[in-house]
């Protein structure tokens, strides 16, 4: 008999978290599962510590495969799965016991939705932006109108964010969307999760907002939301392209929300730069080689953007990128010191 939930997990030099997640798995309240470890090649004793849960639980499957990618390692889980419906949790977070139960609950009602987003926090506690879309049910016409306007860019809002957060392991699909629509390009491997879901959501007839937070993910020293990477440019023009082709392709609608998710994640590069400390001339000589190599600043359209975002981006399509870092650094200095915010004693200020 079939599983109803098939949860992918690619294991990857994670020795030392992946008893936790993995015990997360099997001690779910819900029990109609099976789970998939793909051992992406990793050096450590990860794919023994696979093979031992197999050998101790029969719901527990193991791919061994040569270090080929998240990309990859979906992807060779997904050929494998049986279950009605696919999850994904990373080889170092970890999910709620009720987490299952409460998304087999969610799918019950309406006839279950091809797609679920649910909530999630952080390990060490640290805020995160909360759901912001309404909970409940979306069919094809709820969508058309609440979501797929404003899912990449929400621009009711005061801040460039999406209203739709680009995690996979904080969705779930029906198995037979992701196979058609989900990512299967390996060279994608820092915005792999943008890449996939975003054609899964614009494909999906119906939608499940669960504001519940049932998954957390763990923030470490290296992991990819705390580390500076010298290739996330290239990888978001690699993601750009892969959104245009498939995407917009579909839906020339979503061009600007597209351009706007980029420039986002252009400006985050450059606060990255900030948190490490690089002085001004090593941040816009690291920002400027890597826009110059992809020219990913003079493909964006942002005539709809708000008015400082193309200020700052006209600066570095003119390659002014020092002045463009000092910009972003005075305007990030503005808003701490602000007054009324209490920072101002804590920052030294």
């Amino acid at each position: 008999m079939e599983p109803f939930f098939s949860i992918v997990t690619p294991v990857y030099n994670v020795e030392r978290f992946l008893a936790p997640c993995v015990d997360s798995i099997l001690s779910q309240t819900f029990a109609d599962f099976e789970l998939l470890l793909v051992d992406d090649g990793s050096p450590d004793g990860s794919g023994a510590l696979c093979d031992q849960y197999a050998a101790q639980n029969s719901r527990v499957k193991v791919i061994h495969q040569p270090n080929q990618g998240v990309v990859a390692a979906r992807q060779a889980a997904l050929e494998a799965a049986r279950g009605q419906y696919v999850c994904f949790v990373d080889g170092d977070d970890w999910v709620m016991e009720n987490w299952l139960e409460t998304v087999h609950r969610c799918l019950g009602e309406d006839g279950g939705a091809d797609m679920l987003i649910f909530d999630f926090v952080t390990s060490d506690g640290s805020p995160d932006q909360p759901l912001l879309a309404r909970p409940g049910f979306y069919d094809k016409a709820d969508l058309e109108k609440d979501i797929y306007p404003y899912m990449l860019w929400d621009r009711r809002r005061p801040f460039m964010g999406s209203l739709i957060p680009g995690y996979q392991w904080s969705k779930v699909l029906r198995r037979e969307l992701i196979l058609a629509h989900g990512l299967q390009d390996g060279s994608i491997s820092l915005y792999e999760d943008v890449a996939a879901l975003y054609e899964c959501l614009y494909n999906a007839s119906s939608f499940y907002v669960c504001p519940e937070k049932l998954y957390v993910y763990r923030l470490r020293e290296g992991s990819a939301l705390r580390q500076y990477a010298p290739g996330e440019l290239d990888q978001l023009k690699l993601c750009r392209d892969y959104l245009m082709s498939h995407l917009v392709r579909q839906g020339p609608e979503l061009a600007p929300q597209v351009d706007a998710f980029m420039a986002s994640k252009i400006m985050h590069a450059v606060y990255a730069q900030q948190e490490y400390g690089f002085s001004l001339q090593k941040a816009a000589g690291n920002i400027g080689g890597a826009l110059d190599e992809t020219g990913l600043a003079r493909a964006l359209d942002t005539a709809a953007l708000p008015v400082q975002i193309r200020f700052f981006m006209s600066l570095l399509r003119r390659r002014a990128y020092a002045l463009a870092v000092l910009v972003y650094r005075t305007r990030l200095w503005l808003f701490v010191h602000r007054p009324g915010t209490g920072r101002e004693e804590r920052t030294g200020g």
